[in-house]
């Protein structure tokens, strides 16, 4: 399996606190089979990211010594979950965000209530300069739950969907796990990850989860979304045109 939204690099965000807890993360990877991680930290301001990126590489140099340590570890991979507002439109390049330098990045929205219409012009921005926005947890936006045809607009325009482990296995209540079902079985997620932020609380213990997911979630969508899809970010290759259920 490949993990692609997780908060395991040590002292960043709120994630793992330090290099003991993203030791044990890496551990909980190990054990649940997680072959692969795309390390992904909040990144909140566009007028900040230079300081991103250092805050970030001193966070992975500490990182790799804990990751070395270990034996038959997983592999990682480094991004960034791209907070979308209204800055977008005057930031820099963004090209060192992106998801092991792929054309793919994770962008996430606020979690309170907002306009739908936001979403769409920041994703349009994002995928006007080039990158394929994948929208981290749709099914936790409020906004998305009330207004889901704006997960139609996002589509059209070439996005891509990551719901949460958690999510489908109920943790977040009944609504969320009914809406996240249907992202994946209208056709919409392509990735399962476990957004991660420490081996305790919002865990990656995925094995664990998939216990919990509902039965209309098949081996092979599970392949699809835990192997197959994350394996194309992680090689930067394009995604084949499929049909999907509008809301």
């Amino acid at each position: 399996m490949i993990d692609i939204h997780c908060h395991i690099l040590p002292g960043i965000d709120d994630g793992a606190r330090d290099i003991t807890e993203s030791a044990e993360m890496i551990n909980t990877a190990k054990l649940n089979k997680i072959d692969a991680i795309i390390a992904t930290p909040h990144f909140l301001d566009f007028d900040k990211i230079e300081d991103f990126l250092f805050n970030r590489y001193e966070a992975i140099q500490d990182f790799k010594e804990v990751l070395d340590s270990f034996d038959n570890k997983p592999a990682v991979a480094y991004g960034a979950e791209v907070f979308l507002d209204s800055k977008v439109f005057t930031a820099g390049t963004l090209d060192e965000l992106t998801l092991n330098g792929s054309r793919y990045m994770l962008c996430e929205y606020t979690l309170e209530p907002f306009v739908p219409e936001k979403a769409v012009i920041y994703a349009e921005e994002i995928c006007a300069r080039g990158y394929i926005p994948i929208i981290a947890h749709p099914e936790r936006y409020i906004s998305f739950a009330q207004n889901p045809t704006v997960v139609n607009r996002l589509w059209d325009m070439g996005c891509k969907f990551q719901v949460n482990a958690s999510s489908l296995a109920g943790a977040g209540g009944e609504d969320m796990r009914r809406f996240t079902e249907d992202l994946i079985l209208k056709g919409f997620a392509d990735f399962i990850a476990t957004d991660a932020h420490s081996h305790k609380i919002r865990s990656n213990r995925i094995l664990d989860k998939i216990e919990y997911f509902p039965e209309s979630i098949t081996e092979d969508m599970l392949k699809s979304l835990l192997e197959d899809a994350p394996l194309r970010v992680l090689k930067d290759e394009a995604f084949p045109e499929k049909e999907v259920e509008y809301f």
